[in-house]
């Protein structure tokens, strides 16, 4: 860190990415930098509107966490989407955890045993949260998790300071593309940004793990939510508001 309190060398060039970040892709794009710098592998960013039940998938606006631990997780049910101590603090909150942490509840709770399996079954051991209350009491999440060592003191200062301006980026932008209106679910935006790649609706089933009418439920979705008719004026729109590029 330097005297005013940015990070130096690659952290400040992620400080200007993060600053510059313009759109959902871009938003990604600096994920997967913060996930290099700080050997995690996985992230999830969660949705900051409220979602009563559905899919862990349901809760995220973007991720990289296999579908196989999505699929595990719901498979346990009875879970948070996020720690509990996540949720129930209205304060900005940076901390890391280790998978041993759950052993004690783990005595009690038969699904939290479960957790523990399939988190060490994808290589998950270690992980750090960086939450981020608005101001309309919602709170933005975000989640990276991997096989390394606990994050020293000074790794620990500068992902919370990362993070949190990774955040305040995120709700700048849902307030400029007002994303939170859309209501649109990260399996959506992933249906989304394979379609503008030019998938087709097989090749998209085939990578989701979903059947063909199932994307085409979804397709038909996207259209309702960005308030087209048309699948090829939904990805206009989408572009306009920033989800894809």
């Amino acid at each position: 860190m330097d005297g005013n309190g940015v990070p130096d060398d690659s952290g400040r060039d992620l400080l200007i990415r993060i600053q510059a970040a313009d759109g959902l892709a871009g938003i990604g794009t600096v994920i997967g930098l913060l996930l290099r710098r700080f050997r995690f592998d996985y992230f999830k960013l969660f949705a900051a509107r409220s979602v009563s039940s559905g899919s862990l998938r349901e809760h995220l606006v973007l991720t990289n966490v296999p579908s196989t631990f999505i699929d595990g997780f719901d498979a346990i049910g009875g879970l948070p989407a996020a720690p509990i101590r996540i949720f129930d603090t209205s304060d900005r909150l940076v901390y890391q955890w280790h998978v041993s942490d759950l052993t004690e509840k783990a005595m009690a709770s038969p699904q939290v045993g479960r957790l523990m399996t399939l988190l060490e079954g994808h290589g998950i051991s270690q992980g750090a949260y960086a939450a981020l209350p608005t101001l309309d009491g919602r709170k933005h999440i975000f989640g990276v998790y991997g096989e390394r060592a606990p994050l020293s003191p000074a790794e620990l200062d500068e992902f919370s300071f990362l993070s949190i301006h990774l955040l305040d980026r995120l709700e700048a932008l849902e307030k400029l593309r007002g994303w939170q209106q859309t209501g649109m679910s990260s399996l959506e935006i992933e249906c989304l940004i394979m379609t503008a790649a030019g998938l087709d609706t097989a090749a998209i089933a085939q990578r989701l793990s979903l059947s063909t009418r199932t994307v085409n439920y979804l397709h038909g979705s996207l259209c309702r939510k960005l308030g087209t008719d048309r699948l090829e004026h939904a990805l206009t729109e989408a572009v306009r508001l920033g989800y894809i590029t």
